[in-house]
């Protein structure tokens, strides 16, 4: 309706109506008393008091039912109410608004709410709940559906609506995204009308006595689930009351505040409605929780309240984990299927303190690798090695695939110990996913788990402005784009940081890059967006580790030159890249430094103390990998008619092999627990990572070397990854610092720890020196 246009017709109308002037008590409609409300309706007050307000509506409350005729509108709201409501008048006539309307008065009727349903008797309370219940089922009973309900679609709605809005990691809410896909019920649920609002504050009773006799907002009916909205009135049953969070929770407090429990409502819905039982409530009411935790995390997002930001965020996670309670009593704590295998898997797990979610995660990925990833893995190879320059350095359509999925399941960023932007999981805790991950050449990158993405996001959580964060942070937390890191330079011995000789200068708002970083990886990736490069920025003779600056530098850039692509063993890292890079005077922007100025030193080794405990465990998954090939060929092959596992020599080897294995993972493990124990500035965490550095990959070089020999000539083609495998251990015993660089600091802290051995000073301890 254009009220603009046929407004003083409707006026002039409307004052020559009988019934509406007695009902105004002869006062004349105004133009200035008339508006247009949001639902379409139009809203003409008085100034008599907000008593005498009129409303007039033009289309049917009920034209999703196919509803046309206002007459019949009306009858069904009657039918549903239970009584006759007051129309004060009802214009056939079409042409004064292009379509029949009619004029409703102001509902003479109480609102209650939380706080109003307190003040009356215990008897009207309960009456308040039965009367609501019993329109709920007036309503769910009429207009059936011939469409059935998707869940699915629900669910994938959900999963969108939080990633939209995400403004930190909720486990629990990625964990109920990927528990209600696994488990959408099996049956299809016919949809009917809903009110589409079942708020206390929606419904109207009668001032003297607790009758329902209207709805406040008619507007929100729609056709659904009604199974999922009677679900929605019943979930403030499953939500704890927390004073000025969640005043509304009636969990274990319903019967203080004399309301039925939820086991009566359900009867009542039940037999008012003639069902046998409520087709998939538990997981409704789920589903219902998950859905107003979402809502509250889009009100901190769109910063609908700002000053209530702490409140919303308090109120989601108890949404969150109410219904996340809900899943683990149904599923008797167990709602990823897991404690069987926990329990057959007893020498992996051991002592070890991993909490139950990470067990979760592992063996969700170890699912989503065999069912997944293995089975595409030799076509994304193929890829690589037909080396076809249109796109050698694009991403692998395969892995971009696994990664959506992988992204969609919640299997994602699961490195990042800060809960804000990860999953929570410590340094034991992901190691052991690491090395499941590594058992595929592709897994960590599935998992956005990669370097040297994995060292640029630690960087940024530690060190960048909420600015960087935004530019640079959150699509790399997204696996939206690829980086660099720019560190190593081929003339100078660059495991001592102090040789650098790339300089960065300041030049007005801004500084210049000048100088040459080689083995950079990731620059020559097509998604490549940013990098970090180290550089000095001064020259302080007594303090040379305070010389280093990093920068974020976007990419393309013209003065960025490839000057020497290069290959580990025959290998070019297609589609990332290894290569040298010439910084010829490149400006960045003075907010492009990362960190202060001087600390790059500092915050390098923060980023390489995690990396290189990862590193060490990505191979101990490919020498696992490889050793799996060589028993599986082992058990096939026939040689002078005896298997070849059959041969002692052979099984010699694989002992030794598996108690190198043994002993790698022992270390790791070992180091993961005294890292998440005593923190990365610790003189015994540095030690137990050097140990780790120093010895995987030497180990896991030789386990592999092995396999190799024992599989054959086939074991160094293209046709395994165990040739990749040994390349792989090869370069990382150079990078991340090699390995004597290790085995040197090892050395340092153990003669220092000697130094303070008192048992050199027993009698007879050491003797004749």
């Amino acid at each position: 309706m254009n009220l603009q246009m046929e407004l003083q017709e409707l006026i002039s109308y409307l004052n020559s109506q009988g019934s509406i002037l007695k009902y105004r008590q002869n006062e004349l409609v105004k133009s200035e008393q008339v508006s247009t409300l949001p639902t379409g309706e139009v809203l003409i007050i008085s100034s008599n008091g907000p008593q005498y307000t009129l409303t007039i509506r033009q289309q049917p409350i009920f034209a999703k039912l196919g509803v046309a005729s206002l007459k019949e509108d009306l009858r069904l709201q009657n039918e549903l109410l239970g009584h006759e409501q007051e129309v004060i008048h009802i214009c056939e006539d079409a042409k004064l608004l292009g379509s029949e309307f009619y004029v409703k008065g102001q509902i003479k009727g109480k609102v209650l709410n939380e706080l109003a349903i307190q003040n009356l008797s215990i008897s009207d309370r309960k009456l308040v709940f039965k009367e609501i219940v019993s329109f709920l089922c007036r309503i769910h009973s009429i207009g059936q559906s011939q469409s059935t309900f998707n869940y699915k679609a629900v669910i994938e709605s959900l999963r969108i609506q939080y990633k939209t809005h995400e403004t930190r990691i909720q486990t629990n809410i990625e964990d109920l995204l990927y528990w209600l896909q696994m488990n959408v019920p099996e049956q299809t649920i016919q949809e009917s009308l809903c009110l589409g609002n079942v708020e206390l504050n929606n419904f109207i009773f009668e001032l003297t006595e607790i009758k329902l006799i209207s709805i406040q907002n008619w507007n929100s009916v729609q056709i659904g689930n009604s199974y999922i909205e009677f679900a929605r009135f019943l979930s403030n049953y499953d939500v704890p009351y927390v004073k000025q969070v969640t005043d509304y929770g009636l969990q274990k407090i319903h019967y203080l505040l004399g309301l039925q429990n939820k086991a009566e409502l359900i009867n009542q819905y039940c037999i008012e409605r003639q069902l046998d039982s409520i087709k998939y409530l538990n997981y409704n009411i789920i589903i219902v929780l998950l859905q107003r935790a979402i809502f509250k995390q889009q009100c901190i997002k769109t910063k609908v309240n700002p000053e209530r930001s702490n409140i919303f965020q308090q109120e989601l996670e108890i949404l969150s984990k109410s219904a996340w309670n809900m899943v683990l009593e149904l599923t008797n704590d167990d709602p990823f299927l897991v404690k069987s295998r926990v329990e057959s898997d007893q020498l992996l797990w051991a002592q070890y303190p991993v909490s139950q979610r990470c067990k979760s995660y592992y063996y969700r990925i170890r699912d989503f690798m065999r069912d997944e990833v293995f089975p595409i893995e030799q076509s994304q190879f193929d890829i690589i090695y037909s080396f076809n320059k249109d796109n050698h350095w694009k991403g692998l359509p395969g892995i971009e695939h696994l990664q959506r999925r992988a992204k969609s399941l919640g299997l994602w960023n699961l490195f990042i110990g800060d809960p804000v932007y990860g999953k929570g999981l410590n340094n034991l805790e992901y190691t052991f996913l690491s090395e499941l991950m590594g058992i595929s050449f592709f897994g960590h990158e599935i998992f956005n788990c990669y370097a040297p993405e994995t060292g640029n996001i630690k960087l940024l959580i530690m060190a960048a402005t909420d600015f960087q964060k935004e530019k640079y942070l959150k699509p790399l937390l997204e696996g939206e784009c690829k980086t660099f890191f720019a560190m190593s330079e081929r003339n100078v011995s660059s495991s001592d940081p102090t040789n650098f000789e790339t300089i960065i200068t300041k030049q007005g708002d801004g500084y210049v890059i000048k100088g040459s970083k080689w083995m950079v990886s990731g620059i020559q990736d097509e998604r490549c967006r940013f990098g970090i490069v180290m550089g000095k920025t001064t020259v302080n003779p007594k303090s040379p580790f305070t010389e280093q600056t990093m920068f974020l530098v976007d990419t393309p850039h013209p003065n960025i030159k490839f000057k020497n692509p290069l290959a580990v063993i025959g290998y070019d890292e297609a589609p990332h890249g290894i290569i040298e890079v010439e910084f010829d005077n490149v400006y960045v922007p003075k907010e492009n430094m990362l960190g202060k100025e001087g600390t790059a030193f500092a915050m390098s080794q923060g980023r390489l103390l995690g990396g290189r405990l990862h590193h060490s465990v990505r191979l101990l998954g490919l020498a696992r990998r490889c050793m799996d090939l060589l028993l599986e060929r082992g058990s096939r092959r026939i040689h002078q008619g005896q298997k070849q596992n059959e041969d002692s020599a052979f099984q010699e080897k694989i002992g030794r092999m598996e108690c190198d294995y043994q002993i790698c993972k022992t270390m790791i493990l070992n180091a993961a627990m005294i890292l998440d124990s005593l923190g990365g500035r610790h003189m015994q965490s540095l030690k137990a990572v050097s140990e780790t550095k120093a010895f995987v990959p030497y180990k896991c070089q030789c386990i592999i070397d092995e396999c190799i020999q024992l599989f054959g000539a086939q074991g160094i083609t293209t046709d395994y990854i165990l040739q990749l495998a040994f390349q792989a251990c090869r370069g990382l015993r150079l990078m991340d610092g090699p390995c004597e660089l290790h085995k040197k600091q090892v050395a340092r802290f153990t003669q220092g720890s000697h130094m303070f051995n008192e048992l050199i000073n027993g009698d007879g301890y050491i003797a004749n020196l």
